[in-house]
């Protein structure tokens, strides 16, 4: 209630929401800040590269629609790489009804990280990669439950620093860890 001096838990609540709606929809409609949401070092050459290489690209967060779409989309206008769902060929995000192709939604937003399902639904769903051919998925995570996700869903994880996976104790789980992006590109091909 800090910025809310006297006003209801229930108060602040709703001017939290008002607040992050009106923010997230001037940045989808291009009207928002343009350095709202700053993307990894080495992102747009890993991206690049991997589609280079014609290996397929999901992205997966546990976090709501709402907020984590706009991020994406700040995100790839700063990397001037156009549209993310144009992009990758699935994006699962929670709190959006899953469909077929590239549309975006999950399960998940019932079952977040560290569930399966998020990645499970990605590579089935998303992707159309069975799970018989699950030894050619590799997951990319920053946080433990994230890896723990991935390694739950039955694939490969690398690690990358920047998160909580050292202080989650998860680093064991993963496959490799590097610091940063750019260094996982040789364990990927």
């Amino acid at each position: 209630l800090k910025y809310c001096p006297g006003k209801k838990v229930e108060d602040a609540r709703r001017l939290y929401f008002e607040h992050t709606h009106r923010e997230m929809c001037a940045i989808m409609e291009g009207r928002g800040r343009t350095d709202a949401f700053t993307p990894a070092p080495g992102l747009k050459e890993f991206l690049l590269k991997l589609k280079g290489q014609g290996i397929k690209i999901g992205l997966v967060t546990s976090g709501l629609y709402e907020k984590a779409m706009p991020e994406i989309v700040a995100a790839f206008r700063q990397l001037k790489m156009g549209d993310p769902v144009e992009f990758y060929d699935a994006i699962i995000t929670a709190g959006f009804p899953m469909r077929t192709g590239k549309e975006i939604g999950t399960l998940g937003e019932l079952s977040p990280k560290p569930h399966p399902w998020l990645y499970a639904e990605t590579c089935r769903v998303g992707l159309g990669i069975p799970f018989e051919e699950r030894s050619r998925v590799v997951g990319i995570e920053d946080s433990g439950a994230g890896v723990c996700s991935i390694r739950l869903a039955g694939f490969a994880c690398i690690g990358i620093g920047g998160g909580n996976i050292e202080q989650s104790g998860t680093r064991g789980l993963c496959w490799a860890y590097h610091e940063h992006l750019a260094e996982a590109m040789g364990s990927i091909l």
